[in-house]
């Protein structure tokens, strides 16, 4: 009897802690599927301005909530890499983000309150109702530089990058007890 009882204050703990983390395993693999299934239709051209597209999103996202204060946040940008040829064939006599990777477009899909993009945010103010940043506003201003971009792809002349960053909050991912941490982040380019 003694044993069992000391066998049991080990054994009961590791399986729960086994499904646990099975638990979580499922639904990292459920958060990264979900990006994948978004990034690959920005990719293929959908746009997630619209209803619709918001829509069909949220209902990939079946385990997370993507509303507005929801528990995940999907983070489409637009990326392209400007050339003096772009800014000489939209006469501009000052193109001061030449060989910078910049954004050209910008939408976010849940939370946004959640997490921010490791290449930046570009300012409200050049983002149209679409998403979108005019050409002249992305070759000029510098806040509209995707900061570490270069570092993870490099794009050649006439090239784009279309990205979807996801984050998943997954409190039961928290085991310290801090604000922080307790979500699952990803990243796709195409």
């Amino acid at each position: 009897m003694l044993e069992l009882a000391l066998l049991l204050t080990v054994a009961v703990p590791m399986l729960l802690g086994i499904a646990g983390v099975g638990v979580q395993l499922g639904r990292t693999l459920s958060a990264t599927q979900v990006t994948r299934d978004v990034a690959h239709m920005y990719a293929m051209g959908a746009d997630f301005s619209l209803t619709g597209a918001k829509s069909i999103a949220s209902t990939l996202s079946r385990d997370f909530s993507l509303t507005s204060n929801g528990n995940a946040v999907l983070i489409l940008s637009r990326i392209v890499k400007v050339y003096q040829a772009d800014c000489t064939a939209n006469s501009l006599q000052s193109c001061p983000n030449a060989n910078q990777t910049v954004f050209a477009q910008r939408i976010i899909i849940g939370n946004s309150s959640l997490r921010s993009s490791n290449f930046g945010t570009p300012p409200s103010n050049y983002v149209d109702a679409s998403g979108n940043i005019t050409p002249t506003d992305y070759m000029q201003q510098s806040a509209l530089i995707a900061s570490g971009f270069d570092s993870v792809l490099s794009l050649q002349q006439g090239e784009s990058a279309r990205v979807v960053e996801g984050y998943f909050s997954m409190s039961e991912l928290n085991l310290t007890g801090s604000t922080y941490g307790g979500g699952y982040y990803v990243r796709l380019l195409f």
